[in-house]
């Protein structure tokens, strides 16, 4: 009987070895960064509050393995904090953004910006700023 109990621990702890292995499958370090494509706003545009009086950030994140943090951030005379958003997209592997923003008291063109940090699971961070301007 304890030569029995022996060989079930046994089978136990290579099958638990067995089970733990297979868990862990990514035998190389992550290196990509993600990748952000930014649809709007167009770097350096001038949109025009008095034909849409919103702006629109839209853009697509995408990692080959998983992403872990988003960060946007939308400024205005880089000063002002008009957006600053960290939506959920830990462990998806593409996310789609899309949101308005409304700015307010603009009198004349204002230098605006977007800042968009995407990072994955390996630490990959990429980052884009798009630098536009608005108008009444």
């Amino acid at each position: 009987m304890n030569n029995n109990f022996q060989k079930i621990i046994s089978i136990i702890i290579i099958s638990t070895s067995l089970f733990a292995c297979s868990k862990h499958t990514h035998s190389t370090t992550d290196t990509i960064k993600p990748i952000i494509t930014v649809a709007e706003p167009t770097a350096n545009d001038t949109l025009s509050l008095a034909l849409e009086p919103e702006v629109h950030v839209e853009f697509t994140t995408t990692d080959e393995t998983n992403l872990h943090e988003l960060n946007v951030l939308v400024i205005k005379s880089n000063t002002d904090t008009l957006l600053n958003d960290s939506p959920s997209v830990h462990d998806l592997t593409t996310y789609a953004y899309h949101e308005h923003v409304v700015p307010t008291g603009i009198v004349s063109i204002t230098p605006m910006k977007v800042v968009i940090k995407s990072n994955d699971h390996g630490g990959n961070t990429e980052t884009k700023i798009i630098n536009f301007f608005i108008e009444p």
